[in-house]
């Protein structure tokens, strides 16, 4: 069975955990099992959020970052914290395939969604 694991940076600000909730919930609409972890600051931390994937029956874990750049996050600590090497790992003693995504990137979809939040500024800030 397939896991999908969202990570995300993290904060002492609440709107980090309801946004990671909140796109766990979407996700699950087409993958039913997927959690989420933060890097830092907040909790569930990615090994313990890999682990609940791997105690509700998944053999494979698709990590997705939530992140819109190649950095050091994505390169070392994603893959140590998650405390994996490659693709084959063992997790909570069985054997489990974790492949990473690739971040967000450049992408004409975010891009829609960013001259949405400038127009809406715009539109706000029109006087009456």
């Amino acid at each position: 069975m397939l896991g999908v694991l969202l990570v995300l940076h993290g904060s002492k600000i609440p709107q980090w955990k309801e946004m990671a909730v909140g796109y766990a919930s979407m996700l699950r609409e087409n993958f039913p099992l997927v959690e989420y972890g933060f890097l830092e600051f907040d909790t569930p931390d990615l090994r313990s959020a890999l682990e609940s994937l791997v105690a509700k029956g998944a053999e494979e874990v698709v990590v997705v970052p939530l992140l819109f750049a190649t950095g050091t996050h994505f390169l070392k600590d994603i893959p140590r914290l998650l405390g994996i090497e490659g693709e084959n790992n063992t997790v909570l003693g069985k054997k489990i395939n974790v492949k990473i995504a690739q971040p967000i990137g450049l992408d004409e979809r975010v891009a829609e969604i960013l001259k949405e939040r400038v127009e809406g500024v715009i539109e706000t800030s029109k006087p009456n």
